[in-house]
């Protein structure tokens, strides 16, 4: 199997949840305390480790796009995840937050690693589930490090009665034979994100307040998906 990033031949797989996000709010399990992984299939499934393949992408991707050129996005997200959970009773109020507040050094580059973070997740999920987007796309914003104009992302939070992280299926609107429009909504304990893909053209809901790189990186909007939901 190649790496869909840069085609050279792919041995790792991308945790479908960052490894620091879970290592965060749930520290390292065991076959002792473990942790319980659900899908729409099983429910309950034991995990040991943090590096289960259960909780890695099929899609698999090679160890130099795995670390070395997509750390730097890896780290940025983390700093943002970090971040936003760490001041979550006060940030969840303000409906936003300015983006220096998070990275009060060169801004607009880590708010582009985040993107980029989020390009890579859903190029996995794309390779996964044969969903019909241009692979070739995603893999150039990352191997050129420049914003994708497909991929936006809103940020905010969702109060869980536990304590738990993962991403829902991805849903896809079909336009002549290709993906027009697809979402993806994850959660790391309260914090919540949309991720979105979005053809020109396409006006859903969830892309009002949604962010872009092209929007700049002084002010992001954070939305109350508890309500969205009701």
């Amino acid at each position: 199997m190649d790496c869909w990033i840069c085609g050279e031949p792919a041995t790792t797989g991308e945790h479908k949840t960052k490894r620091s996000d879970l290592r965060s709010l749930f520290g390292k399990p065991d076959q002792r305390a473990p942790l319980y992984f659900h899908t729409d299939q099983r429910r309950n499934k034991r995990v040991g480790s943090l590096d289960a393949s259960v909780l890695k992408s099929s899609a698999r991707i090679c160890n130099e796009c795995n670390s070395a050129r997509t750390q730097p996005h890896d780290r940025a997200w983390q700093q943002f995840s970090e971040v936003l959970r760490e001041n979550e009773y006060l940030l969840s109020r303000r409906g936003s937050v300015r983006a220096n507040r998070i990275f009060p050094y060169d801004t607009r580059r880590a708010m582009l690693y985040v993107h980029l973070y989020w390009v890579k997740v859903f190029g996995c999920a794309v390779a996964e589930g044969g969903i019909a987007v241009d692979l070739r796309s995603l893999a150039d914003s990352i191997l050129s490090s420049r914003a994708n104009p497909n991929i936006y992302l809103s940020f905010g939070w969702m109060h869980m009665p536990v304590t738990m992280a993962g991403g829902s299926n991805v849903q896809v609107a079909m336009l002549q034979g290709v993906c027009a429009f697809a979402t993806r909504f994850h959660n790391i304990g309260n914090l919540a994100l949309n991720l979105m893909y979005a053809i020109p053209g396409e006006r859903r809901d969830g892309l009002i307040g949604a962010w872009h790189p092209r929007q700049g990186a002084k002010r992001l909007r954070l939305k109350s998906f508890d309500v969205e939901s009701e």
